[in-house]
């Protein structure tokens, strides 16, 4: 667990802030906007850390900081963010430097810049949390993450760096360009390891009529696990692919691939498999949505895995509704159902979203399947308050393995303008983890907070 003094860390937060804008703020009539978020309170929870056996009542200060650069031209955009929560024990009554604690921290940049035929993508995010928080979340800039089941103490530290390069975009030849590494760090775990992922892909794009459209596809992604056997994974492809449109909405888009994969400890190959990848992809517009079929046969780490997936999207007079069924086939497994709903409806009387996902995955060389399932809801009491309530639930399965690890959570929030700047929050929030072969885990938390948005303008 790491601990820091205040101080410290609003110097580091506010010397990094200013760093990073000290350029932009240079820049005359670019639009920039500033934001500075702050809340407050306390929390009383029987099991903070998820912990067994339970910590027992824990009074907490919970202070969460934010900042945030953004501007936006007619050809760029441009996005800063800094973001901590700091946790003191016993409501930060005592002055220990050691009694606060730092269980979470973020900072984030990204650029954007819209050419007549052209887009460039440029991004980095740092993240450090603590790995046996209660309000350790499922996803990871919208994808499920499945770190967030781990059940044990810890800390990670994740940065990634992206770079998206696309050229031709209405143009009879174009070529996209994609790179992307991520890094992983873990402090104080017991069975996690370090590791490094690089991934790089490259498309070139033919048009040859205006409703028909060749590429050529070249992918390979490396990661590097600092384990006992120095374990690296790579995957690579090289592959063609051919999509084509009709009058009446029906696109059809077929590829195909030349798959190969390679998993070695150290310098010795441990295993290698290689093959001929397939996907095929079906769907039409329809006046209340649209439909679609997708058909894939791809080789990585874990060996073949066939899918097939029937979807379907509705749009509806207050919300939308997508249904997705499908199945997984996985080499030497049994086959396995999937699927997804997505649903939103907003009126008067409140807001509703609903959203399940089963997904296969590879991890370490080995296939899971992936579920989350999420339900939200939130309503007004009056011009000055409101409420909501929500509901998420992941775990991650090994195919063909009995059992595996869960993590669920459900919150209840009263939410009420204070002044014209100030708001107040307080409700119950309640988190439970399963582990195969271990005993259950569980937290309750009362909390209630006030803060504020502080925007501003250059």
């Amino acid at each position: 667990m790491k601990k820091m003094r205040p101080g410290r860390l609003t110097t580091a937060a506010l010397s990094l802030a200013t760093c990073a804008a000290a350029p932009v703020l240079a820049q005359d009539g670019t639009g920039l906007r500033g934001n500075l978020s702050f809340s407050t309170g306390l929390e009383v929870s029987d099991n903070p850390s998820l912990s067994s056996p339970a910590d027992g009542n824990t009074l907490t200060s919970v202070t969460d900081l934010g900042f945030s650069l953004s501007s936006e031209t007619r050809v760029d955009q441009f996005r800063f963010t800094l973001g901590a929560s700091i946790q003191g024990e016993d409501g930060g009554s005592t002055t220990s430097a050691d009694a606060l604690d730092l269980q979470s921290s973020s900072a984030s940049l990204a650029y954007t810049r819209e050419g007549i035929n052209s887009r460039l993508a440029l991004s980095g995010r740092y993240d450090e949390a603590e790995l046996d928080s209660e309000v350790f979340g499922f996803f990871v800039d919208g994808v499920f993450d499945p770190d967030a089941l781990i059940l044990e103490g810890g800390t990670r530290k994740r940065k990634r760096l992206s770079a998206d390069f696309s050229t031709g975009l209405d143009a009879p030849f174009g070529v996209d360009l994609s790179f992307s590494t991520t890094t992983n760090n873990f402090v104080d775990t017991a069975d996690l390891v370090d590791s490094d992922t690089t991934r790089v892909s490259a498309t070139a794009r033919f048009s040859i009529s205006p409703a028909m459209t060749a590429r050529l596809t070249s992918t390979y992604a490396r990661s590097d696990e600092d384990d006992f056997l120095e374990t690296s994974r790579r995957n690579q492809s090289i592959g063609a692919g051919l999509t084509t449109a009709t009058n009446d909405g029906l696109e059809v888009s077929a590829d195909i691939t030349l798959d190969s994969t390679e998993t070695l400890n150290g310098a010795v190959v441990a295993s290698d498999d290689d093959g001929v990848g397939l996907s095929l992809g079906i769907s039409k517009d329809r006046p209340d949505g649209g439909i679609a079929l997708l058909l894939s046969s791809r080789i990585d780490e874990s060996g073949r895995r066939t899918t097939a997936r029937v979807s379907r999207d509705y749009d509806l007079p207050a919300g939308a509704l997508s249904l997705s069924l499908g199945v997984v086939d996985q080499e030497d497994q049994d086959l396995e159902l999937t699927t997804s709903v997505g649903y939103t409806r907003e009126a008067a009387g409140g807001t509703l979203t609903a959203n399940l996902v089963q997904s296969p995955t590879t991890d370490n060389g080995l296939a899971f399947l992936n579920t989350s399932l999420g339900v939200g809801f939130s309503a007004p009491i009056n011009s000055i308050s409101s409420w909501s309530a929500n509901f998420s639930y992941g775990s991650a399965e090994e195919l063909g393995a009995p059992g595996g690890d869960s993590r669920t959570s459900a919150a209840i929030r009263y939410s009420r303008d204070l002044s014209e700047d100030w708001g107040l929050n307080a409700g119950l929030r309640h988190t439970r983890i399963s582990e195969e072969g271990a005993d259950s885990r569980a937290s309750s938390t009362l909390f209630v907070n006030v803060g504020r948005d502080f925007s501003f303008g250059f």
